[in-house]
């Protein structure tokens, strides 16, 4: 069978959505079996992390190329019009925008319901658009998302029945199998904790400010942010501001290699977040064998339940309480970090790519159970 497999959120635009398009089809076409991958790619887009030439070289890939964006009505009727001319069996796509006329069923992504549990700080017409984009994703055969959290927040707050709700954990990505981890130009010299992603208020980045400026000029480690950044928002340099003695570091969006460098380095991954569907930082940590204090909501303790530490995300005094313990104390970082490792095992795209075709299977109808299985 065919598999129309759409890559376009694989570009620069899509940080974490990105990663998973990639690393999932990535994981996909290397479990055997009859599927085949239509893979729609737009040569126009940048793509500065990923290469898919051993993709388009694989005998189970048919590469497309088309010059669709991924966002906009004009790409959702293009995309239609292609699934009817090619006519896969199925259409899956890492995000949640449902093409016109398909013609095929079509199994779409979304890790959360963000904008209808906290709608603060977007724009009336982003709202609209978005409640307008999960109208439409009521058509499609399933929606697909990475934790039991957000499948019962969609169950409560969106649309979708919740017959058509598959939950598929997320895995840690390989894309940086191999690299060599480089050092960023503005990386700090000794200990640091790391904070990772953007710099959306949902990120909560304001609670680690206001701790690095409780500490004044005696943190006990220098902080680090790595992530995009939204120019609406002020990063967390700015939210310290000149009472952190010049111990808080902004980076912004780093590379691939950066990014490993800075994993492997920290004393400390801090994660203060007010919501996340899955909460890959977190797992990313634990992979690298990273202590990780995060946020005490129900995805990050459905991941990392007796693995992390947790407080209460507005809680300063907490926050600065623990991150003065364990960075002070390295036989209770070594346990977290052992443990960690073991966690971390349990999430690896391959079971995450035999999870998702399972799910597309089903929606084409296939008997389900007939899959090779997962090689530990």
């Amino acid at each position: 069978m065919t598999i129309a497999y759409d890559l376009r959120y694989a570009a620069d635009h899509f940080t974490g959505i990105g990663t998973h398009a990639y690393c999932l089809l990535e994981a996909l076409v290397g479990i055997p079996g009859p599927e085949r991958y239509a893979v729609l790619w737009n040569p126009a887009l940048t793509n500065s992390r990923f290469d898919f030439s051993e993709l388009r070289r694989h005998p189970r890939v048919d590469w497309i190329e088309r010059d669709f964006g991924p966002l906009g009505l004009s790409s959702l009727w293009n995309v239609g019009r292609l699934l009817r001319e090619r006519r896969p069996v199925v259409y899956y796509s890492p995000f949640y925008l449902m093409p016109f006329r398909s013609g095929c069923p079509c199994v779409l992504t979304l890790h959360d319901v963000r904008p209808l549990r906290l709608p603060g700080g977007l724009k009336f017409w982003r709202r609209a658009l978005y409640h307008l984009s999960m109208a439409r994703a009521t058509g499609a055969r399933f929606i697909v998302t990475a934790s039991e959290f957000s499948a019962r927040e969609m169950k409560e707050l969106s649309p979708f029945e919740a017959g058509r709700i598959r939950v598929v954990k997320l895995g840690i990505p390989s894309s940086r199998v191999g690299l060599s981890p480089r050092r960023p130009a503005g990386a700090p010299p000794g200990a640091f904790a790391l904070v990772v992603g953007i710099n959306l208020p949902h990120k909560n980045l304001a609670t680690l400010a206001a701790v690095w400026s409780g500490f004044a000029e005696t943190p006990p480690l220098h902080l680090v942010a790595a992530g995009p950044v939204d120019p609406r928002y002020p990063d967390l340099r700015a939210l310290a501001g000149r009472r952190t003695g010049g111990r808080v570091t902004s980076l912004g969006r780093v590379g691939e290699d950066e990014l490993e460098w800075l994993y492997r380095n920290a004393t400390l991954v801090l994660f203060p977040t007010l919501y996340e569907g899955f909460g890959l930082p977190m797992v990313e940590a634990f992979a690298h064998g990273v202590p990780v204090l995060a946020s005490d909501i129900p995805s990050l303790r459905e991941a990392g339940e007796g693995v992390a530490r947790f407080v209460g995300p507005l809680d300063n005094a907490a926050w600065a309480g623990e991150v003065c313990k364990l960075a002070s104390d390295p036989e209770a970082r070594h346990s977290m970090a052992d443990a960690g490792r073991v966690r971390a095992a349990e999430f690896t795209y391959e079971h995450t790519a035999r999870a998702t075709l399972e799910v597309l299977r089903e929606a084409a109808g296939v008997p389900a159970g007939v899959l090779s299985p997962v090689i530990p």
